[in-house]
């Protein structure tokens, strides 16, 4: 079974597509890895975990989008120097 009928869809894909599916791969990491950072820091600060949650899901997906915007960024940097 063949996916993509030619390259151009595979490589369009590539572009748009690997960047979408590696963000929500790691979207959970980085929001465990805020819950163990800050999490007791915000809970302290606002004494409701609902609330505490509600920030670092925020704050996770921002860094989330962040990182991936930094590493699609240097792709194409290390992209570039290849041609």
């Amino acid at each position: 079974m063949k996916l993509f009928n030619d390259s151009y869809t595979k490589k369009r894909f590539m572009k748009t597509g690997l960047p979408i599916m590696l963000g929500i791969a790691w979207a959970p990491i980085v929001w465990m890895a805020f819950i163990a950072i800050l999490g007791p820091v915000l809970y302290s600060l606002t004494g409701s975990w609902p609330i505490a949650q509600g920030v670092i899901l925020l704050s996770a997906l921002a860094a989330t989008v962040f990182l991936l915007k930094a590493f699609m960024l240097l792709s194409t940097r290390f992209y570039k120097n290849n041609q």
